[in-house]
């Protein structure tokens, strides 16, 4: 069984809170990111394979921040890892921001967001596989962040010909070739996250996190409905940039925590 929250909801926390509560066996929650654009969170990945592999064992509850100003100045799931964990500050901040196992209730333990869909699912698989015969634990041998063997080193390529050089590392282009200019960098990667935000590297989480929240409210699209298209269309797409600089930034500042 899967459930989606969302922030923008006032009565979010409430209803966290009953999930929680009267869900019998093992529970899954966690906290995803949600746009106009994206898919459902519970067709997104982790969470479809497990509904569809081990649906009959675990219920997901998944809180999607939508980013608007409705929900900016909710954390429902901070609210449950305080409640949970009222004397660790560190239990219940990891509850809030990684993935939380619970039974009947009551936690059993956090797995920290490995950053791809297929390692969460590989750690959440080793997790669920110790709290329930009937989830089989994981392949070792693929296991995120294994060594894997070092290629062969491939032969200097010749040239093709057209005329123009295919580069290799360290070779040099041929006399009367024509270098290919590099590759454009994609504008979401060329930006730096932080100063997009406008904090720091050292910023603590829930200062960054006021930070975002401040910063989408202020170019969100609604605020500028009114206008011409063209405007609302500048404001779409700076939206996407913070919100995508947020998911760079709260993985480098979950990962430090």
């Amino acid at each position: 069984m899967q459930s989606v929250l969302f922030f923008s909801d006032r009565q979010v926390r409430e209803a966290l809170f009953t999930q929680v509560d009267g869900t019998r066996g093992l529970l899954l929650v966690t906290g995803v990111r949600h746009g106009p654009a994206m898919r459902p969170p519970q067709a997104r990945e982790p969470f479809a394979t497990l509904e569809r592999l081990y649906g009959g064992v675990l219920s997901q509850v998944l809180v999607a921040d939508e980013g608007t100003v409705e929900g900016m100045w909710r954390d429902p799931l901070g609210d449950l890892g305080d409640r949970l964990y009222p004397d660790s500050r560190d239990d219940a901040y990891a509850a809030a921001s990684g993935y939380l196992l619970l039974e009947d209730g009551r936690p059993r333990v956090v797995v920290r967001k490995h950053g791809t869909p297929a390692e969460d699912l590989w750690f959440l698989q080793e997790a669920l596989s110790r709290l329930t015969p009937r989830v089989p634990p994981p392949d070792p041998a693929r296991r995120p962040g294994q060594r894997r063997p070092e290629a062969a080193p491939r032969p200097p390529r010749r040239p093709a010909s057209t005329g123009t050089w295919a580069p290799d590392d360290d070779a040099t282009p041929p006399r009367g070739t024509r270098v290919p200019p590099p590759a454009p960098v994609p504008p979401s990667e060329a930006r730096d996250a932080w100063a997009l935000l406008g904090i720091t590297r050292d910023t603590p989480l829930d200062e960054a996190r006021r930070a975002f929240r401040a910063l989408v409210a202020q170019y969100h699209p609604d605020k500028v409905a009114h206008l011409a298209p063209e405007f609302h269309a500048l404001a779409e797409r700076r939206t996407r940039e913070i919100l995508e600089a947020w998911e760079v930034v709260e993985q480098a500042l979950t990962r430090q925590g």
